[in-house]
């Protein structure tokens, strides 16, 4: 709680600051703030890279404990818009206030326009969120499909001289975001195994809109126990698991471990990477080599 208060000042004196601050330059760039990397690749394709975009949380971090810089802050103080995926960390910091710090600039909240997984908590490894939402909506193809027309919208309504540019862009991302919905359901339902391994579950939308099922190694944000790496070890045999993700910005070291005690591939990869399309095909040629 007194981290989140410090956190809360440090966002009002930053927005403070950019607002005393801001250049007629700055007001007339097309300045867009977004949660996550992969939103910014959306935000690019569909406005053929117009726009300059904010990224709250950059790629290499974990979004659960990563704090924005104060020029990050300033930075969202100056958008004209932000695209928010609602349940990070720091958002719950500080959404609650942004719309009296910085009223013209329109939220875009992203998690309210789907179908939300939702529990007492959520399990995520290196953290658990507490609300019970889980917030990697942007894994699932079938989710983007609903989301892109959302985020269409907005940036037609913020930037309308952008209509010829965003609509040409908007046919061919969704056409890449349907193809990959195809394609991976057409792979999960040829399948053998579902289930996989995982050591931060950041693949929760694209289990469930797709009939798979992933198994977290850490738990409660603490390293496992001995006990409960047995328990793993022994849930991935009775499931015949073949495959492991781990993510670059967490240890190795536990999901080694249950890779050797299984005979399990581990394979590394990136939820927080900017290229959506090629991380969804990295993430099916694994199934596809591993899971057959």
């Amino acid at each position: 709680m007194q981290r989140h208060r410090f956190f809360v000042l440090i966002v009002l004196l930053a927005m403070g600051f950019g607002a005393c601050n801001r250049s007629p330059v700055q007001e007339t760039q097309g300045l867009v703030s977004v949660s996550i990397v992969p939103l910014e690749y959306f935000i690019d394709r569909l406005t053929d890279s117009a726009l300059d975009v904010n990224v709250m949380v950059p790629a290499g971090v974990s979004h659960a404990t990563y704090s924005p810089t104060p020029l990050q802050l300033q930075r969202l103080s100056d958008s004209d818009l932000y695209f928010a995926v609602g349940y990070m960390g720091y958002e719950q910091a500080f959404l609650p206030r942004l719309s009296e710090i910085n009223p013209g600039m329109h939220l875009v909240q992203l998690s309210g326009k789907v179908d939300l997984i939702r529990g007492k908590e959520i399990d995520h490894g290196d953290h658990v969120h507490k609300g019970g939402v889980d917030p990697h909506i942007w894994m699932s193809p079938a989710v983007m499909m609903e989301l892109l027309p959302v985020i269409r919208d907005a940036l037609l309504e913020a930037y309308p001289y952008l209509e010829e540019v965003v609509d040409k862009r908007y046919e061919e991302l969704y056409a890449d975001i349907e193809s990959v919905h195809f394609a991976l359901g057409a792979l999960a339902g040829e399948l053998q195994k579902k289930a996989f391994l995982i050591f931060h579950p950041a693949l929760t939308y694209m289990a469930r809109d797709y009939g798979l099922e992933q198994i977290p190694i850490e738990r409660h944000g603490k390293e496992p126990s001995p006990a409960l790496l047995r328990h793993i070890i022994d849930k991935a045999r009775e499931h015949n698991v073949s495959l492991i993700f781990i993510q670059q910005e967490f240890d190795v070291r536990n999901a080694r471990l249950v890779s050797e005690e299984t005979g399990a591939e581990l394979v590394q990869i990136n939820p927080l990477a900017y290229e959506w399309k090629e991380s969804m095909e990295n993430i099916m040629e694994a199934f596809k080599i591993h899971l057959q």
